[in-house]
């Protein structure tokens, strides 16, 4: 992002330049007058009492011992010393490491308002962190804190070549969470040579000069604060040169500066060394030469801020389609001998390139993996482990298959001669001929039939396609496999036995018709006479019910996930293969019925309610009781669908409230610029994934899209209501930046924030 960021800032330089030459030869002309106007200027100053002077001192030098004492002890800490061994903060564990850092850091700012933040600042691993938040070292400067009119690269320069463990740098303006203030910045080292850190502060210099004010005058007085070295730490009043009262001693002294007679109040800190000088005139200045001082230094200003709103303006509309474009690009470099990019068009050409490559290359990965998520699904599909519809479409999508029937069949073909124990040899000429048949499968049939290894000797067969009717599907399944039958012996040289299943049209239903080919396979004896076994051909068997273990596995999940339309759907299956279909004992239907009592008892939540416990009493009494099995049966079916509703209301309630807490924690926090979904997901104890599905399912839209749906709308209102800066009314919703409110702005309503304010105000 950060790359994104200096390509963009190049290429905006690259237009901008012309324009400022322009500028710098109108500025040129105003800085002569100016500097010709302030010649005539005088500076006056006014007789502050050494009182109110040494008692400023003293409490400024109560304030830096504290500073100072709060810098010791968080470079004490024994967790920012060990961080100091820290290369790579934000990857491994590291990032729990930085939290609990930031735990450890006290807040000090929150009762020190002389204090705005303190920072612990990693060079080793360009990494910084206070207590409210971690950057990397770029962040910080681009996100946090950077001085006015002083690059990122100077500003490293100057944290590299302190002279000292404790440095003090004069007040400057500065940009401190994207607000305009007055810093004095404090910088004290700390840990081994090769591993140092540094503890740096932002002193609030608003504070120290609210405190020199008292001292000056409204009429040109003016206080000054200087270190050791002479350099001006802070000042408040005119703007006079000091460097004739530098030699003075402390007390009272009357002098001429600039011209001016000038009573001066000098007095020195024994604690740092430091010199706080105040004066005062005895004249004023004429107010004629003021009013043209004023006059000319508006006239500098305003030329200075159109020229520069124009430059801008201009570089920005010529620059943006370019930057754009750089924005939507990745910043990574695939690896390979691309040479460096020496232009932002070098670069567009090269990630492009590499765009292309990285698709052809996942594209080529996932070809590989089809065949594994295709066995897996086949897997899954034939034992019935799917619960809906819903879930086999989602999963066909997933593993590229389709089929374009009505109807379905599941068969097993064996292949004969490999019974018995299995050696190496066998095996890997069972595979060979697994794969020769698959082969012919696949030449011949290509979607009618779907292959899916089954282990051993056995391969399983899918069979899909359409028909006026399933007996007319079945007969078309019979001339296939009789087809496929002759083919392998033909080529192969292979005796093959095949077991069908019945026909289906729901895809759940799959499962089944491979239970009654499993279940035929071993209860029929093949002959080469009779190689190709039909489930509605077998020879009569024991009267016997129709519940295996799938099913009963199936039923289960879906009363406990609270899907009723499908639990209904396999209720009615086992009624239909078991009480309507099928002319069972009554004995062997009482079985069948004590067996779905089991299944009932293995549904109940272990928290049961009054009513859920008297409806599976009542379905046990109905099990036990002298009554039909069908009426048995119906009374189980109500008690199941009973704890599948409860339990679809349960999980209902519980993702309402989920939603309701989810929509309030946003409209609280919305003005939050680190509010994410990772945040959402720790704050509700979620997986960040389950986080972003729910809120989409239950909203409709993504949790991006309604985070800034919330934002534009207390935008829109502050805009209309309020007096508030753009660049305030950004920072309030929860932007880190102008520029990105900006485009997030006039993506949502179509105009940019200032012209929806003038057409707002207007009437538009």
């Amino acid at each position: 992002m950060f790359k994104q960021d200096r390509g963009s800032l190049k290429v905006w330089i690259h237009f901008f330049i012309p324009y400022a030459l322009l500028l710098t030869g109108f500025l040129g002309v105003g800085l002569y007058a100016y500097d010709r106007t302030t010649s005539l200027v005088e500076s006056h100053t006014k007789e502050t009492a050494y009182a109110f002077l040494e008692q400023t001192k003293e409490i400024l030098d109560r304030r830096f011992t504290e500073l100072e004492t709060i810098a010791e002890q968080a470079a004490s800490s024994t967790k920012v010393q060990s961080f100091q061994y820290v290369d790579r903060p934000f990857a491994g564990t590291n990032p729990i490491r930085i939290l609990e850092l930031k735990k450890d850091l006290f807040d000090y700012s929150l009762f020190n308002h002389f204090l705005l933040n303190y920072y612990m600042i990693f060079p080793h691993s360009e990494f910084v962190v206070s207590p409210r938040s971690s950057y990397s070292l770029r962040q910080f400067y681009d996100l946090e804190f950077r001085n006015e009119n002083q690059s990122y690269e100077d500003w490293l320069k100057e944290l590299k070549v302190r002279t000292s463990a404790k440095t003090f740098f004069p007040g400057r303006t500065a940009t401190f969470q994207n607000k305009h203030v007055s810093v004095v910045t404090y910088m004290q080292s700390f840990g081994s040579q090769e591993r140092s850190g540094i503890v740096l502060m932002l002193i609030d210099n608003a504070q120290i000069q609210s405190m020199l004010h008292k001292l000056d005058s409204s009429n040109g007085g003016f206080v000054v604060i200087t270190d050791a070295k002479g350099e001006i730490i802070s000042r408040t009043g005119a703007n006079t040169d000091i460097r004739s009262a530098a030699s003075l001693t402390d007390g009272f002294n009357p002098i001429d500066i600039d011209g001016q007679r000038m009573l001066v109040t000098k007095t020195t800190s024994r604690y740092n060394g430091w010199t706080y000088l105040t004066a005062q005139p005895e004249s004023y200045v004429l107010e004629k030469v003021n009013s043209i001082k004023q006059l000319i230094l508006t006239i500098m200003l305003i030329g200075l801020v159109l020229g520069l709103f124009a430059a801008l303006l201009f570089s920005y509309r010529n620059s943006r389609p370019l930057w754009m474009l750089l924005r939507m690009l990745p910043t990574g470099r695939m690896a390979g001998g691309h040479s460096p990019n020496r232009n932002a068009w070098d670069f567009v050409r090269t990630s492009v390139t590499n765009l292309i490559v990285s698709h052809d290359y996942l594209s080529e990965k996932m070809d590989q993996q089809v065949p594994l998520i295709r066995s897996g699904f086949y897997d899954r599909l034939l034992r019935g482990h799917y619960l809906s519809n819903k879930d086999i479409a989602a999963a066909m999508e997933h593993s590229r298959e389709t089929w374009e029937g009505e109807y379905f069949a599941v068969s097993i073909l064996m292949i004969a001669g490999y019974e018995g124990t299995y050696s190496e040899a066998m095996l890997t000429e069972l595979d060979f001929r697994k794969i020769a048949i698959r082969d012919i499968i696949a030449t011949g049939y290509g979607r009618t039939i779907s292959t899916h290894d089954l282990g051993e000797n056995q391969i399983g067969l899918l069979l899909n396609g359409d028909a006026a009717s399933p007996s007319s599907f079945m007969d078309e399944v019979r001339n296939h496999l009789t087809t496929l039958h002759h083919r392998i012996a033909g080529a192969l040289s292979v005796q093959v036995y095949i077991t069908v299943g019945g026909c289906y049209t729901q895809l759940t239903e799959i499962s089944r018709s491979y239970e009654e080919a499993r279940l035929l396979r071993e209860r029929e004896h093949f002959t080469e006479q009779r190689p190709i076994m039909f489930h509605d051909e077998e020879s009569p068997a024991l009267p016997t019910y129709y519940y295996p273990p799938d099913v009963e596995l199936r039923l289960i999940n879906l009363v406990k996930s609270g899907n009723v339309p499908e639990t209904e759907l396999l209720l009615d299956q086992i009624r239909q293969n078991n009480l309507e279909q099928n002319h069972l004992p009554v004995a062997v239907t009482r079985v069948l019925i004590h067996e779905l009592t089991g299944t009932l008892l293995k549904c109940c939540e272990s928290e049961d309610t009054d009513r859920q416990q008297d409806e599976v009493k009542s379905a046990l009494a109905a099990s036990e009781a002298n009554r039909t099995p069908k009426s048995a049966f119906e009374q189980l079916v109500v008690a199941f669908l009973y704890l599948c509703r409860q339990q679809h209301d349960r999980k209902k309630s519980h993702n309402n409230q989920l939603k309701q807490d989810l929509i309030q924690h946003l409209e609280e926090h919305y003005m939050r610029t680190e509010l994410s979904l990772s945040e959402l997901a720790e704050r509700f104890n979620y997986a960040e994934a389950y986080i972003s599905y729910f809120f989409k399912e239950q909203t409709g839209v993504n949790f991006s899209d309604y985070l800034e749906s919330i934002r534009m709308n207390h935008a829109r209102r502050l805009l209309q209501e309020s007096d508030m800066s753009v660049n305030e009314i950004a920072g309030w919703v929860g932007y880190y930046s102008l520029n990105s409110f900006s485009r997030a702005f006039k993506r949502a309503n179509g105009v940019s924030a200032t012209e929806f304010r003038r057409q707002a105000r207007s009437g538009i």
